[in-house]
Parts: structure tokens; C-alpha cells; sequence
């Protein structure tokens, strides 16, 4: 743990003269550059691949029914080559109404299929007709991003994606598909027919089998249509990630984290008071100039701490924000720095950078 540096402090107590109630919120900003750790490629394969370049309509299943049993399947012509999985990518209706703080009580299963979308049973069980399915997200909470009020400008805006804690290789073969079943035990909505809606598409190179019941052996099978999935792939080559599951309050600690970085390695928390200039330089600087020139760096060096990457390429650093309104609405803004020899000439990745705006609820 490591609390804010009483220099730090001091300038903010003189320039945010702020009092009241103020919303602590935290944001990412900019683009990190790639380094060496394991984690999910910035690539998407969009299934159908038709669905790459439009969008479809939304539809609440399965995600916004509770509780639902949802099984998809998706021609193995559209897939890659043999490639290994790790997550899952959805995205918002470019229409429709806006959903907010939601989360999933869910699990999802993947396998293979010798089954079309034309062939498909009504019948769970003889779906999974090619080896035992594979648990890639046990039962967990999900919680899903909020909506973007002006909705996704792009059909490539995949705003929100499940990481799996268990791969799946995919591995191409004649008459192969792939089958994805998710299985939602309940959502915070509280209803069993209203919920999030993410993009559908329709196209004949899918087809979807749903059921209100957990215990339900067949369902209501609808071909040409189903969710629009980005399938994102397991790199070794991965830009390292900040992020952060709370908010800086006063009175509190804030954690910043980092992912994807490389295992076991050397580390740096930065801390900012400012995004927009440091040591008489614009920000954000770009690093070329020392040799890594996809590198930039995005937030002033006001205080920097060394930051421990565990052998799965996560780290995380505390902050303790004293108790003090004058904090109120302050913005501080953070990015990691990870030593990698492999990733460039100057040794070193750079995550994207976080705001926070210091608040008290």
C-alpha cells in the first residue's frame, strides 16, 4: 500500500476547493503498446463474418432472460485457422433502448459440433456430438459495461468482452463446427423476460436453441439468426492493461491493476496530476525518440512506485487517499510501466492510462 505523496496532496489542496457530494468515478484513457505477456489479441474473428461490417437488431436472450439455457451454433467455414480462444466479445445494438448497471449471474460452455445451423436438434444433448464440451467461464458474476448513450458509431465497436479462465483450442476439420451454450442462473434486474440486449444477427450460418428452464432437455430452436460474437484468440504478444474495479473516494483505498503484462516481471505504478503536460513537454510524448516508438507516455511522472507482476502477468497497487473534501473532484491519472527486454529497443511496455476523479460516494 502506498498513500498519496504529501506533495501531491498539497497541490490538489490548492487548486480543488471543491465541498459537497461528488461522484468518484474511474475511466481508461489511450492505447498501451505491445509487450510480451499472454493475454487476449486486439483481433476479432466476428461470427457470422457477414456480420463484420453491419449491424443486426437487439434481443434480450439470452443474457436478458433468467433463468435461460442458450445453445448456438456457428459454421466452422467462417472460423480461422487452428488458433486457441480466450474470450468472448459483445456488442451494443446501434438502436434500441439503453441498458445500465447490469449484472449476470452465468456460465458458458464450448465445443465441438458436426451439426449446421440446418441440422441443429431442439435436443441439448445432441448438439455436443463431437467430444465433451469444454467449461471455458465456470458460474460467476458478470458485470456488464453500461451502455454507451449514443450507441456504437462502428459495427468493429465490440464494447465489452468475457474473459475466459479456460481456453479452447479450436482446431479446423471437415463437417466441424463450433457450438457455444451459455446458461444464465439469474441477472440483477430481477425479471425473468427483461434484461440487457446485445447485437443479434441474422444470417444462415447460424442458428440458436433457448429455454426458460435449467432443467429443460429440448427448446425452441431458431435458425438464420443468433448473438453476434467476437471470439478473441490467446496472443504471447499482448499490450499489458490497466484497469481498476473501484473508485478513488476519500478516506479509502484505491487499487489500480494491471493484466496481461509479462510474468514475473519488473514493474512501475505512475501517478499523475496531469494528462496534458509534464517537464515542459506535451503529453501525451511518444517514446520513439529512445526506441519505442508504439510507445507514448500518457500522464505527468509525479510519483512512481515499483509494481509487483505475479507469474500470470497481474499486479496490482494501492493508494490510500486521506480524508479531506478539499479532495473532492480532484483527477489523477495512472499508467504502468513494465520492464520487457523483448518488447522493444528501450525494453519496455506501457499500459493504457486510468483517470480517476476523487469523490466521496
Amino acid at each position: 500500500m502506498k498513500r498519496i505523496h504529501l506533495s501531491l496532496v498539497t497541490f490538489l489542496l490548492l487548486v480543488v476547493p471543491t465541498v459537497g457530494q461528488v461522484d468518484a468515478t474511474f475511466a481508461t484513457f489511450g492505447s498501451g503498446c505491445p509487450g510480451s505477456g499472454t493475454g487476449l489479441d486486439a483481433n476479432i474473428t466476428v461470427l457470422p463474418a457477414s456480420m463484420s461490417s453491419r449491424f443486426g437488431s437487439g434481443n434480450a436472450i439470452p443474457f436478458g432472460w433468467m433463468p435461460h439455457r442458450y445453445q448456438q451454433v456457428l459454421s466452422g467455414t467462417d472460423m480461422p485457422s487452428a488458433f486457441t480462444m480466450a474470450g468472448l466479445s459483445l456488442r451494443q445494438p446501434n438502436r434500441g433502448p439503453l441498458s445500465n448497471r447490469f449484472t449476470i449471474d452465468m456460465e458458458i460452455q464450448v465445443g465441438y459440433t458436426s451439426r449446421t445451423p440446418a441440422t441443429m436438434s431442439t435436443v441439448y444433448a445432441q448438439n455436443y456430438d463431437s467430444g465433451t464440451p469444454v467449461v471455458v467461464l465456470p458460474r460467476t458474476q458478470i458485470v456488464i459495461p453500461d451502455m454507451v448513450p449514443t450507441g456504437p458509431s462502428s459495427p468493429a465497436d465490440f464494447f465489452f468482452t468475457i474473459r475466459w479462465p479456460t481456453t479452447f483450442d479450436w482446431v479446423p476439420a471437415p463437417g466441424r463446427h463450433l457450438l457455444v451454450q451459455v446458461t444464465v442462473f439469474g441477472h440483477s434486474y430481477g425479471s425473468g423476460t427483461s434484461g440487457y440486449a446485445f447485437d443479434m444477427g441474422s444470417d444462415p450460418t447460424m442458428a440458436r436453441l433457448y429455454s426458460t428452464s435449467l432443467s429443460a432437455t429440448s427448446g425452441t430452436l431458431e435458425r438464420n439468426f443468433g448473438i453476434v460474437m467476437g471470439i478473441r484468440a490467446l496472443s504471447h504478444t499482448v499490450t499489458p492493461e490497466l484497469f481498476s474495479t473501484n473508485t478513488p473516494m476519500v478516506n479509502d483505498q484505491f487499487r489500480v491493476r494491471v493484466r496481461q503484462a509479462r510474468a514475473s516481471a519488473s514493474a512501475y505504478m505512475v501517478l499523475g496530476i496531469s494528462a496534458s503536460r509534464w517537464n515542459g513537454s506535451p503529453l501525451p510524448q511518444n517514446l520513439g525518440w529512445l526506441g519505442a516508438p508504439a510507445c507514448s507516455l500518457l500522464t505527468s511522472l509525479d510519483d512512481v512506485q515499483g509494481l509487483t507482476i505475479d507469474a500470470s502477468g497481474n499486479g496490482s497497487h494501492e493508494y490510500d487517499i486521506p480524508n479531506s473534501i478539499y479532495l473532492l473532484g480532484a483527477r489523477i491519472y495512472s499508467q504502468a510501466i513494465i520492464v520487457d527486454p523483448v518488447a522493444n529497443s528501450l525494453g519496455l511496455a506501457l499500459t493504457n492510462g486510468g483517470i480517476g476523479v476523487i469523490g466521496n460516494q
